[in-house]
């Protein structure tokens, strides 16, 4: 039966106090990020608070890639934020605090959090570096919104573990991805949930609104959504989400290799030829961060 709006209302209530809380660290962070005038000791304060994070950082700034060789390891967060860049330091501390949040579920054996949050962050990468391609000024959210997309499947894996599992049997056997099959076998869809969850859980308007229409590519079906700029922002995810699953990065919960929307490419404004430069801009940058985004497992 297909769920309504009430529906979905109650699996968050009936869910509640099983899921894990949004990080404290997260919550910050999201609010700093959606605000373009933030200062640079906002975001060391909030690192200061979480070990984990900081942790990170350093692991990241004493790779070859940032530190010279025979240069002293770095051991504080000035030095590393100088040497990092506040882009990237705002980006490993919110990378760092979803895993974070994706590990407090038990994942099925088949599929495991740091295959899930690759693929998320695969999509955050793609995002931002489209909405630059694109020279969309609101980089950050569009990387935090890429980043968070999948939120609903934490909470589907936490209502029923089972059924999701039958869900992903169902998307290899058929060759269908995860929200086909959420809507071919009338399912609980993980864009739905995950836009009640991020309402729970008091994010942005604008993050609920990209997790709950990442998979709706008619701008009249995405109820709510009345300004140019948040459907702009979907459409950036919706494309980004389509093209990590084509290269392959990271594991969602299928592997159907998508290719972008034709109608998302006309409203962007892609030509063919721009779609092949930013997927091989693209694919160089993911090749860079891989040995980053490893250090998140080590």
């Amino acid at each position: 039966m297909k769920l309504s709006s009430e529906g979905y209302d109650s699996i968050v209530n009936s869910l509640k106090g099983q899921l894990p809380s949004l990080p404290m660290v997260m919550d910050e962070l999201l609010t700093i990020i959606a605000d373009p005038n933030a200062a640079l000791y906002a975001i060391k304060d909030i690192i200061k608070l979480d070990t984990s994070i900081f942790s990170q950082i350093l692991k990241v700034v004493n790779t070859v890639q940032y530190r010279g060789d025979g240069e002293p390891r770095i051991s504080n967060l000035d030095d590393a934020m100088q040497r990092l860049g506040l882009e990237k330091v705002k980006r490993i501390a919110l990378n760092t605090s979803v895993l974070t949040l994706f590990k407090g579920i038990r994942f099925p054996s088949k599929f495991s959090p740091e295959s899930l949050w690759t693929h998320s962050v695969g999509v955050a990468i793609a995002s931002s570096n489209l909405a630059d391609f694109l020279n969309f000024p609101l980089t950050d959210q569009v990387y935090s919104c890429g980043l968070i997309h999948d939120i609903g499947k934490l909470a589907k894996l936490k209502y029923d573990q089972k059924n999701f599992c039958e869900e992903l049997n169902k998307a290899q056997e058929s060759g269908w991805n995860n929200h086909q099959t959420e809507i071919a076998q009338i399912r609980i869809r993980h864009d739905l949930l995950g836009g009640k969850i991020c309402k729970e859980w008091g994010i942005s308007p604008v993050v609920e609104a990209v997790t709950k229409w990442h998979h709706e590519e008619d701008r009249s079906k995405r109820l709510d959504v009345e300004d140019v700029e948040t459907h702009k922002i979907i459409d950036i995810v919706q494309f980004s989400n389509e093209m990590i699953k084509k290269i392959g990065f990271g594991f969602s919960g299928h592997n159907i290799k998508l290719t972008p929307s034709k109608r998302i490419m006309r409203r962007l404004k892609m030509t063919e030829m721009d779609v092949e430069e930013f997927e091989n801009k693209l694919m160089q940058q993911l090749d860079q961060e891989k040995e980053n985004i490893a250090l998140f497992s080590s």
